[in-house]
């Protein structure tokens, strides 16, 4: 699991490279009018997509409790293809005459299924815990967009959003055929467990639609610190935010959180179904070295470098926002501590749990940040305090809880 995640540090961030350097070629043979297109279409149907996403969670916790694969992935199947379909059916209409995506029909249909596909297959290897595919798929990815679009555009000479589509619905056929070869191969290989006991379908379901809910409460959390910026604050403080702070923020939380939840959880539900009590333990002691490490460095980077990557990466209009950049560094530590609590309180079964946790840092991000604004100053780090302060209150409250469902444990 260790070996994993660093690993996933490392694939993570080229991965982002990749990503980038490919939208910084794409501006240079798309028009920006298609990109823009191309990248909205791909943001709904991801976005539509989501429900997906909040079953990987409950499928890998069932999976951990029950190790009935076969009824899980049946399930999810079914919801998968019910999702499609209200996608064919609601979403692609949408986007070709509201949105104007001038690309032919069955475009956008191969886009949904291969997508959908791609989807099945990430869930399913996070279910069977299969770490290497996992950090080899996130690497795969970006590369592959980048040498399906060369095919399309070069050899196929494809023009405007075609072969934007065509990267992008090869590279998940081809990611979700690469995942059922080696699914194919070493889950023959390694023999699974025979069902422990019966798992209750409409449990998993439930817990399926909250873990969803709580994914996406993550999401609105972001965006309404936006939100209170863009009513709050000028123009030039909303840019230093979107254009600096927030996806540097967001690149950490890829880079160092993310791998908590694609790793950790996967190990803590099954040590949790198995009550291996010491071996739960150790993995604490590990994700704390790791915060604090990360945190550090994160730490200093910033004091030394902050103004300087600002300054020469953008300009001196951008100033401002090498001071948000620090007071997050501070308090960074809380956001890894917390997606580690919250993946132990899912790992114990209690989504509910984590969702109303969830919750709670959206309600005392806005009550901390009114309590700033008219009390206190009226200063953009308002906005950055009260982030910082959400993510302290849901690390204390998960600490609690983290606390009670031990104690429960050793009993």
């Amino acid at each position: 699991m260790k070996k994993a995640i660093y690993h996933s540090i490392w694939i993570s961030s080229l991965s982002v490279l990749l990503n980038f350097s490919f939208k910084i070629f794409l501006a240079r043979f798309i028009s920006k009018a298609d990109l823009a297109l191309y990248f909205t279409s791909i943001d709904i149907f991801t976005m539509t997509l989501l429900i997906l996403v909040g079953f990987r969670s409950s499928m890998v916790v069932t999976f951990a409790q029950t190790k009935d694969d076969y009824k899980i992935l049946n399930v999810f199947k079914a919801v998968l293809f019910v999702t499609v379909l209200v996608v064919w059916g609601f979403i692609i209409p949408y986007l070709k005459h509201k949105i104007g995506v001038h690309i032919d029909y069955w475009y956008l249909v191969f886009t949904v299924i291969s997508l959908g596909f791609s989807v099945y297959y990430t869930n399913l290897i996070a279910m069977y815990r299969m770490y290497k595919v996992i950090n080899f798929v996130t690497f795969l990815e970006p590369a592959l967009l980048i040498v399906w679009f060369l095919v399309a555009y070069f050899f196929a000479h494809t023009h405007g959003l075609q072969p934007l589509f065509i990267s992008t619905i090869m590279t998940a056929f081809s990611i979700s055929l690469y995942i059922y070869v080696k699914k194919t191969k070493e889950i023959r290989s390694v023999p699974v467990d025979k069902p422990k006991h019966q798992h209750d379908t409409q449990k998993f379901l439930k817990n399926s639609l909250i873990s969803t809910i709580e994914f996406g409460s993550g999401i609105v959390m972001m965006y309404t610190a936006v939100l209170l910026i863009m009513k709050y604050f000028t123009l030039g403080e909303l840019g230093d935010f979107q254009v600096i702070v927030k996806p540097i923020f967001t690149y950490m939380i890829m880079l160092f959180v993310f791998p908590i939840f694609r790793f950790v959880l996967p190990e803590l539900s099954k040590l949790y179904s198995e009550k291996k009590f010491d071996e739960l333990r150790e993995i604490k002691r590990w994700v704390l070295k790791f915060a604090f490490s990360v945190s550090i460095t994160f730490i200093v980077l910033s004091l030394l470098f902050a103004d300087r990557f600002v300054l020469f990466t953008f300009s001196k209009e951008y100033a401002e926002a090498s001071l948000m950049i620090i007071h997050i560094s501070f308090f960074f530590i809380f956001v890894i501590l917390n997606a580690y609590q919250i993946s132990f309180i899912k790992a114990s079964g209690d989504f509910l749990s984590a969702l109303f946790i969830r919750l709670w840092g959206i309600v005392s991000l806005v009550i901390i940040f009114y309590g700033i604004y008219f009390f206190y100053s009226k200063n953009i780090i308002a906005v950055i305090v009260a982030l910082i302060g959400s993510y302290i209150s849901m690390f204390l409250v998960s600490l609690y809880k983290e606390r009670k469902i031990l104690k429960g444990l050793k009993e």
